[in-house]
């Protein structure tokens, strides 16, 4: 005997029903995005928001990708290696160190009144501005698509063999 939806008592209906009703849930916005508080390593996945790193700590992110900004407060230090950051790199004043190594910010680097930067083999699709920092500053073998700003450092940045698309400015000017 062969069964078909007559024959099996019309036990398709349900199936079509409860079809009929899950399909508009798909299309349901999802959840928050949820930000990531970093206060050690992390590795190996990816960060649907914002990465805080956490105040006095070190965070080191390897391998990650976030759809966020990445924001280092007073007293941190932000390591990126190898990671891709969606929004921009953020700095307040009194920062420790930013480190920024073979990655991608489709944003801007902006590091004001703070300690060491250091942007090496990375792509900014936005500007990096370095200013009023005491620490050192490199910036080497970087593309920046944007301006590549420095202004009143307390020393002037090395580095070079970037490829900027915008200006360089200020002690940035022979980079």
């Amino acid at each position: 005997m062969q069964v078909t939806p007559a024959t099996y008592g019309g036990s398709m209906r349900p199936l079509l029903l409860t079809a009929l009703l899950l399909t508009p849930m798909l299309s349901l916005p999802r959840a928050a995005a949820a930000d990531l508080t970093c206060g050690a390593g992390v590795t190996g996945r990816t960060v649907r928001g914002d990465v805080n790193v956490r105040s006095g700590s070190t965070c080191t992110l390897t391998d990650v990708r976030v759809d966020g900004n990445v924001k280092v407060p007073r007293g941190a230090t932000l390591i990126l290696n190898r990671t891709q950051v969606d929004g921009n790199v953020e700095t307040d004043e009194g920062f420790r160190s930013v480190t920024v190594t073979g990655s991608v910010v489709k944003g801007n680097i902006a590091a004001e009144r703070g300690g060491n930067v250091r942007v090496e083999n990375t792509r900014v699709n936005g500007n990096i501005e370095l200013e009023r920092n005491t620490g050192t500053l490199r910036v080497a073998r970087a593309t920046v698509q944007g301006n590549l700003k420095c202004e009143d450092n307390a020393r002037a940045p090395g580095g070079g063999q970037n490829r900027v698309q915008g200006n360089r400015e200020g002690q940035c000017r022979t980079l």
